[in-house]
């Protein structure tokens, strides 16, 4: 159980830190300020490289990064603000899973 807990907290950080960057590039599309996008993309991009590709996050992650990449700040702001709400429910979720762990030992 104890090797379970450590993979559920990995995944964790790494939701967190993908819905961090998906914050940053909404405020980003938002705000017009396109200088450093690419720089957050990239992070991104190589965040989902470390899950299968059917896995769920990195399915999220794509979807944004070609959104941001490829349409106009406010329709890509549209999926970003999307990806990053479903992160959010993965994260709760997650975060719910552990604490039942932690209840029961």
């Amino acid at each position: 159980m104890q090797e379970r807990r450590g993979q559920m907290v990995e995944e964790l950080r790494k939701e967190e830190r993908a819905r961090d960057l998906l914050r940053e590039i909404e405020r980003r599309l938002r705000g017009g300020d396109r200088p450093d996008l690419e720089e957050h993309l990239t992070q991104l991009d190589r965040l989902a490289e470390s899950w299968p590709e059917w896995h769920m996050p990195r399915l999220l992650i794509e979807s944004a990064v070609g959104a941001a990449r490829t349409r106009d700040a406010s329709r890509s702001g549209s999926d970003v603000s999307r990806s990053r709400s479903v992160m959010e429910g993965r994260i709760s979720t997650l975060r719910g899973s552990l604490s039942r762990l932690d209840w029961g030992r």
